[in-house]
């Protein structure tokens, strides 16, 4: 009799259920200024200066299908806003979760999307993870403000309908942090 309900509670509970990010954006500072300025670029664009700029930072995989459509939006934002204002930065992250061909794979990424920003590589996810707050999903994108300070921060989540940061929303930050008094 009660059989039927129990069975269904735990099988309930058996299910898997999706974790959600738990990152936290840290604060942009000196050592973790040092520790983007070490990694690879991956294409002809440096960082340029960190210091006394908003910085947007989005974190992607060449494998992963949100990133490419994000890519055309901060490419768009970039135009929008002066270097001296605002610097982009592109962090590879897990592009080793798919082995085979991933120079190639890489290389026909950045082919299509052309970033207008610096697009980088650390030698090790685990301590890009460990830096940035525990970034453990891409497209990750942080948004700091002048002082280092998080201000933004967009984690595509398991199973959600928006899977990437937009253009607009992106600009209506900035736009609030490139303001002058």
């Amino acid at each position: 009799m009660f059989r039927l309900p129990i069975l269904l509670v735990l099988l309930l509970l058996a299910q898997p259920v999706a974790a959600q990010s738990t990152v936290k954006a840290p604060l942009l500072d000196a050592g973790l200024k040092r520790f983007i300025g070490a990694m690879t670029p991956l294409t002809d664009r440096l960082p340029g200066s960190l210091d006394d700029r908003v910085v947007v930072v989005t974190f992607f995989a060449s494998w992963c299908p949100p990133c490419r459509p994000e890519f055309g939006h901060l490419k768009d934002v970039r135009q929008a806003f002066a270097e001296k204002d605002v610097t982009f930065l592109a962090i590879n992250l897990f592009e080793d979760f798919f082995k085979k061909g991933k120079q190639r794979r890489m290389m026909r990424f950045l082919d299509a999307t052309k970033p207008s920003f610096a697009v980088l590589r650390a030698m090790d996810d685990d301590q890009i993870e460990k830096r940035f707050g525990g970034v453990d999903r891409i497209p990750t994108v942080f948004i700091f403000d002048r002082s280092g300070h998080p201000v933004f921060t967009f984690i595509h989540q398991v199973d959600a309908k928006k899977t990437h940061a937009t253009a607009e929303e992106l600009t209506v930050v900035l736009r609030q942090l490139t303001r002058r008094h």
